[in-house]
């Protein structure tokens, strides 16, 4: 049963009205875009802050400069900052106070907007919670990370109700839409509340935890602090997108992300650009979106760049208003005919939620294919040996992470001294992740360690296979796993998802990777399938297909079956 402090009032109270979608156009351009405004940070690059300072610097500064577009929804910075605090009185009159952590299961959406900040405001803890999490690891996000209050999309009530126990999880439920009988979301931070006490919170104190993927054990709760909302911010928006008066940022990426919240929120909050949040990703519909808002600037994570690559071709392709893409693992083999193709440019950047979404970051003015740059202004970063020595340049190792600067890295996982001890080993980071690094200081990823192939003696990297397995025109996206091989050490196992309507050939996408592999990295067994299993962070859960490859069928290129 849900424990509420009693329904709120339906009145409109403080709550403040979103404007009708405005009809702007640019003067210069057919695309439906904002108002440009000169850009000005309300931060510096180097000092300590808070989400909270920030946003009430941006409101003071720019108060009818449109923050935020949602699904033709426009809303100012100085609206914004109203409904930041309608929902941190809301939170008050829940009982939240400082400290207390808020769990909020809901997809993009304003809402979401106003709970993060209306908690920042009452100097609370965001606890974004991706909203495919099911069964155990849902219900260890929501009993382990000791949230107070939770707010979920109503279709998703019923999955948290299974894996709570009678009394156990937050005690404080809400729901967005129906589909429960739990209070009312959008009811509840609606109604009319006394003005909640902002909290004097300072730069270190505590801003969300944020729990990620588990692969082979329960996920770890990483916890930042304010100020490294802002330095992400800043170092975007500064230093890798430079960004201008007449950018519009995009992202479809979800707010239960770091990259959502740090770089496009964020980076909204500290320039004054505005910023457009897509409900989804959609590779169909993107350059279509990015047109009808005169998007310029969108991220992009791991697949997105391939999947909008094998679109149909259109004649309008490169008529788009977007100049630059930014984001990790972009597939080298379609680096260049992607900016061609759609007339922008790509800047890579390297991270994890420990780091500020991103340690490493390409100079727009300096991007070198196949790099993700160097390090950020506040990181140090090197390659380690096994041993823990550094290692020389263009010798692969595990990256490793260390802060220049106060605040900025996480401060560790959220009640697991022992893993924040196991992966701050000698004062640095230690990513998981094997790289190296030129003389000229740019990084290149190779693969996480853990999914490294060990073939004849040769070290393979998965994620070089699978870029060219990708790359493939029936190809929507693959993994690339090593199984155990007759000869001792393993073989490599490509699992492959067809392209809509496509039917893979095993032999013919051998043949294709023989032209662009090493004859030592071409697979030996090809398996598809039609999905790929992943966590609840969407990371391919490889360990699974490991598994299977023990009692599912393959195509063996040996056998010729």
């Amino acid at each position: 049963m849900t424990i509420s402090h009693g329904r709120a009032e339906a009145s409109a109270g403080r709550a403040v009205a979103i404007p009708e979608p405005a009809d702007e156009m640019r003067a210069d351009s057919a695309w439906t875009t904002f108002a440009a405004t000169p850009l000005e940070y309300v931060a510096t690059d180097d000092e300590q802050t808070t989400i909270t300072e920030v946003l009430t610097r941006r409101a003071d500064l720019t108060p009818d400069a449109v923050f935020v577009s949602f699904e033709g929804m426009k809303v100012t910075f100085g609206e914004f900052k109203h409904r930041a605090e309608q929902a941190g009185a809301a939170l008050a009159y829940a009982g939240i106070s400082r400290g207390d952590k808020v769990a909020v299961m809901l997809p993009n959406s304003l809402e979401f907007l106003d709970l993060w900040f209306g908690s920042a405001l009452l100097g609370a803890v965001l606890v974004p919670i991706n909203t495919g999490l099911r069964g155990a690891g849902l219900a260890h996000v929501l009993t382990h990370s000791d949230s107070a209050l939770l707010v979920a999309e109503g279709e998703l009530v019923a999955e948290c109700e299974k894996v709570l126990d009678s009394g156990a999880g937050p005690r404080l439920r809400y729901a967005r839409g129906a589909g429960s009988d739990w209070d009312c979301a959008h009811t509840w931070l609606r109604g009319s509340y006394q003005p909640a006490v902002p909290e004097a919170v300072t730069p270190g104190d505590v801003a969300s935890i944020l729990y990620t993927s588990g692969t082979t054990g329960p996920s770890k709760g990483v916890v930042n602090c304010h100020n490294a909302f802002a330095v992400a911010a800043n170092e975007f928006c500064r230093r890798h997108v430079e960004i201008r008066s007449d950018d519009v940022l995009y992202t479809s990426l979800p707010l239960f992300h770091v990259n959502a919240q740090m770089l496009s929120v964020m980076g909204a909050m500290v320039s004054g650009r505005p910023l457009v949040l897509a409900p989804r990703f959609r590779a169909s519909g993107i350059l279509d979106d990015l047109r009808g808002h005169g998007a310029t600037i969108f991220n992009y994570i791991g697949a997105m760049l391939t999947m909008i690559a094998k679109q149909p071709i259109r004649e309008d392709d490169a008529a788009n208003p977007a100049r630059l893409a930014i984001g990790g693992a972009a597939p080298a083999q379609l680096w260049k005919e992607f900016e061609r193709r759609f007339a922008l440019s790509i800047v890579e950047i390297y991270g994890l939620t420990e780091t500020a979404t991103f340690c490493l970051g390409s100079p727009p003015a300096d991007v070198r294919v196949g790099k993700v740059g160097r390090s950020v202004s506040w990181a140090d970063v090197r390659i380690e040996a096994s041993d823990g020595a550094e290692q020389n340049d263009g010798q692969p190792g595990e990256v490793v992470i260390r802060s220049k600067r106060d605040n900025v890295m996480f401060s560790g996982y959220y009640k697991d001294p022992e893993a924040t001890a196991r992966a701050m080993s000698g004062g640095w980071f230690h990513t998981g992740d094997r790289g190296r690094r030129d003389e000229s200081g740019y990084f290149e990823f190779i693969d996480r360690i853990k999914d490294i192939i060990r073939r004849r003696g040769e070290n393979i990297s998965s994620f070089e296979v699978e870029r060219v397995v990708n790359s493939h025109d029936a190809v929507t996206e693959s993994a690339v796993v090593g199984v155990p091989s007759d000869l001792g050490e393993e073989d490599v196992l490509a699992v492959v998802v067809p392209a809509n309507g496509s039917r893979i050939d095993p032999g013919e996408l051998i043949d294709f990777c023989r032209e662009r592999l090493g004859a030592y990295m071409v697979p030996r067994y090809v398996r598809v399938v039609d999905t790929l299993p992943r966590t609840a962070t969407e990371r391919i859960q490889k360990y699974i297909l490991r598994n299977e490859a023990r009692s599912e069928p393959m195509w063996d290129r040996e056998a010729g079956a």
